[in-house]
């Protein structure tokens, strides 16, 4: 993949270690990507909670060149759903969404996947005290 002509497009990128930063338009760098570098498989998206925002990493795989990229974006409440352009994404959002409380847009399909439909919260954002009754609802 040729970084530059991917900055030039997408010029509020950075290049950062084995990621690509994304600021914004990260559905189009994605579908960029998709249909002009064969990255044609989504393998995961990755949340992390850095307290400020959320670290969402988009973990791309071109066959043809047997290469991944990683695309990384943060947002704080909502993010632009890719499950349009990758079929594989819907999981992966229904599964943020349920465990860190991300909203993917155009994702008809959120919904709890994991906690109990009762759950307040999402229990993978560190926003937790340690004594905080929901986490023992199990108990």
């Amino acid at each position: 993949m040729n970084i530059i002509e991917f900055k030039n497009l997408f010029g509020e990128s950075e290049l950062f270690g084995e990621k690509i930063i994304m600021k914004s338009d990260i559905a189009k760098s994605l579908q960029f990507l998709k249909e002009n570098y064969g990255y044609n498989i989504l393998k995961e998206i990755i949340a992390i909670d850095n307290r400020d925002d959320i670290e969402l990493s988009y973990r791309l795989y071109s066959p043809d060149d047997d290469e991944d990229v990683i695309i990384t974006t943060f947002v704080k409440g909502e993010a632009e759903s890719v499950s349009k352009i990758f079929d594989s994404a819907v999981a992966d959002e229904k599964e943020i969404f349920d465990l860190f409380g991300i909203k993917f847009t155009c994702n008809d399909e959120l919904e709890r996947l994991y906690m109990p439909e009762g759950w307040k919260g999402h229990p993978l954002r560190k926003n937790y005290e340690e004594n905080d009754e929901r986490l023992k609802w199990n108990d």
